[in-house]
Order: C-alpha cells, then sequence, then structure tokens
C-alpha cells in the first residue's frame, strides 16, 4: 500500500456509473480494467465479539488505472459525502 486514507480525487463515470478515469495528485488516470466493486461491510478486528450488523460504508470501486507515460496504479476508490476519496493506491 503506498497511501493514507480518504484523499481528495476527481472521478469521472461512464453512463452505467462505472469509473472511467480519475486525476489523483495532479496526474490523469484512465481506468485500463473492469471496475471491483469494494466491500459495503467493514471487517471488524478478530477481538469484537459483537460487532454491530447495521454498519455499511459507501459505494466503493477497486481499479487499475494508467498515465500517459504508462504509470500504473490500483485504486481503492469511496465516495464520501464531499466527493471521491482515495482509500489506498497499490503499485
Amino acid at each position: 500500500m503506498l497511501t493514507t486514507r480518504d484523499e481528495p480525487v476527481s472521478v469521472w463515470l461512464d453512463s452505467t456509473d462505472l469509473p472511467t478515469r480519475l486525476v489523483y495528485r495532479g496526474s490523469r488516470y484512465r481506468v485500463v480494467d473492469q471496475p471491483t466493486a469494494l466491500p459495503r461491510t467493514p471487517e471488524w478486528p478478530s477481538g469484537i465479539s459483537h460487532p454491530p450488523t447495521d454498519v455499511r460504508l459507501a459505494p466503493g470501486w477497486r481499479v487499475t488505472g494508467r498515465t500517459d507515460d504508462g504509470t500504473l496504479l490500483v485504486f481503492d476508490l469511496r465516495l464520501a459525502p464531499h466527493g471521491w476519496t482515495v482509500e489506498a493506491t497499490y503499485a
């Protein structure tokens, strides 16, 4: 993993609400794979014996993006109240 949680990102969606491109830290990435939906239920630590069952996370996607110069990153994107954020990036 390369980044901290909840960094802002600009995301463009197609007509079916799938991410097609994004701008992250000033670089433009085109989505080059099939987006995968992120889980909507949180992963609770193993020490919690009775986790709440009604907690839902906002919608999100895991996508692979490529810049024009060929840089590839995998992004975990999550919709927040103020717009899209990057939860994590992977090289």
